[in-house]
């Protein structure tokens, strides 16, 4: 049997909501495996004070611009830096930054005279000696 007269509902149809678009998937970057040699430079690195200041330090791993190129980043190449010159902090009071991530490694350069790129090399020459 056919109806003549159209279906209703007893409750209303709730108003349409708009999906959220899904975020792409981020592809999760693999972190170069270290060897037993970068493991044991980047403890030596580790364990000396930082190159501006002296004072104790965390790892900075070098991947400058060189001519017009970005140097991949490597656990070969990693300079001692305290925080300060590390990081950007960010304080108020602070005018210019003084960190190689406030400025840059050319800026750093100019800045604090010390060549971040050449600095590493050297540590990995007298760490291993390759």
């Amino acid at each position: 049997m056919l109806r003549k007269s159209p279906l209703t509902r007893k409750k209303p149809l709730a108003p349409k909501r708009v999906i959220a678009r899904a975020k792409p998937l981020q592809v999760r970057r693999r972190k170069p495996a270290k060897s037993a040699a970068e493991a044991r430079h980047m403890d030596r690195v580790a364990a000396m004070g930082c190159l501006v200041s002296g004072k104790p330090a965390t790892l900075h791993h070098v991947t400058a611009s060189v001519h017009g190129g970005r140097i991949a980043r490597s656990h070969k190449r990693v300079v001692p830096l305290a925080p300060e010159y590390h990081q950007i902090i960010h304080d108020p009071k602070a005018s210019d930054p003084i960190s190689v991530e406030g400025l840059g490694h050319r800026k750093f350069f100019e800045k604090h005279g010390i060549d971040l790129l050449a600095e590493a090399d050297r540590l990995w020459e007298e760490s291993c000696g390759n």
